[in-house]
Order: C-alpha cells, then structure tokens, then sequence
C-alpha cells in the first residue's frame, strides 16, 4: 500500500500532523549531533582551564625534601591554595626563589610574618619555641644539619622562611633569605606519581603549636 507523504509546501489542515521529509530529519539529526560535540568539546576545555588554573603536576629533582619527598615523584600542587588566605607553618610550598626568579623550588614553610627565626647547627627556634622536627632528614652521629647560623631573623610583612628537610642538603632560605608572597605558586599537598609512593603531603602543623607572638618570654633557647 502506497503511503501518503505530504509535501510541505502549504499549511498543514487544522489538527494535521506536521511530517518532515526525510532528508529534512536527517539534516536535523547531524545538525543536532555537531551541537552536542561542539557543546562537549568546549565543556571539555572548560574543565580543562579550571582543573589547569587550581591544580598543577610538578616533577621533583633533588633531595632537598627527603625523607618525605624523593626525586622523579610527582606532586600536585594547589595553585589557588592562598588565594584567600595564607601559607602556615608547615607547609610545603611550591615557589620562586628570590635570588633566581627563573627557578621553582619546593620547601618547607618554616615562619610566617611577624616571627623571629634562629638556626643553629642542631636545632630552629621560631619566636624562642624550639621545634621538634620529626620530617627532617636524619643525621648521623656526630653530623650537623644546618652549615649556617642564623640568629633572630625577623620576618616582615608578606615575608616567608622555608627550609628544605634535608637540611644538610638544601638551598633554602639560609642561602637566599625569607621568600616574598608574590613569590609563592602555590601548596604541595598530594604526591600522585609513582603508584607506590602516592600519599598527602603532611605539613605537621601540630610541630607549631607552641609558637605564637607571646613565646618571645618563654625561656627555652636555640641552643
């Protein structure tokens, strides 16, 4: 039986059917699969430029973060971390070196704004409080961590000392001073690479619980 097709080429009769011819449904069927794709595909890279604007891979060179961080381990790093706040002691940071602007080193926050850092050959005093440093890297008999003596460095506004765990192997803020805010990209906090490695970066903030503005009176001295 022959089927009635209509032509479309007049007002379909009140109450009709609308019909479509069929080389009109399938100019419809590819036009509304390109809008998906094209939907998807900027949705895609909308993602893309979110995920690239808040999260960043970094490849890590060096030991100056042993024992916690190793050579070819990969870490994400939080690069909207202190968008809206500030880095704490503790903190191991991703930044730029104030002596070579080029570089990308990654440390352990040490001091904020408004402390008052020592180091000796055994120990670092922030605000008079000796810290208890279970990440550092550990140290033979005998051997010292730290070949520089810094005594009562009072950081300023928008200032920052950080030291590598590795303190007998580390260019840190010793070497090149306090690292300035702008500096900062951003807060390690997750090591993705490799498989057998993969674990959130501690930052051990219950090592600086004792220091605060008013530790300058107590009596336990960086000795």
């Amino acid at each position: 039986m022959t089927q009635d097709v209509r032509s479309g080429n007049r007002q379909p009769e009140p109450g009709s059917p609308s019909v479509l011819r069929p080389g009109m449904q399938v100019a419809e069927n590819h036009s509304r699969l390109l809008r998906e794709a094209i939907e998807t595909i900027l949705l895609t890279l909308l993602v893309f430029a979110v995920v690239k604007v808040t999260v960043q891979p970094y490849h890590i060179e060096g030991p100056s973060m042993e024992p916690g961080l190793y050579t070819n381990e990969f870490v994400l790093v939080n690069q909207l971390a202190y968008r809206f706040g500030s880095p704490s002691r503790g903190d191991v940071i991703v930044f730029h070196p104030p002596n070579d602007p080029g570089e990308q080193y990654i440390k352990r926050v040490i001091a904020v704004p408004g402390d008052t850092v020592s180091v000796t050959a055994t120990n670092v005093c922030v605000d008079n409080v000796k810290l208890n440093e279970p990440y550092t890297y550990p140290l033979a008999p005998g051997e010292f961590g730290s070949p520089a003596i810094l005594s009562d460095v009072k950081l300023k506004a928008g200032q920052y000392f950080v030291l590598g765990d590795h303190r007998d192997n580390s260019t840190d803020s010793r070497v090149f001073g306090p690292v300035p805010a702008q500096n900062i990209i951003g807060k390690a906090e997750f090591v993705f690479w490799p498989f057998g490695s993969i674990h959130m970066i501690d930052s051990y903030h219950s090592v600086f619980q004792n220091v605060h503005p008013s530790a300058q009176a107590q009596s336990d001295t960086c000795g």
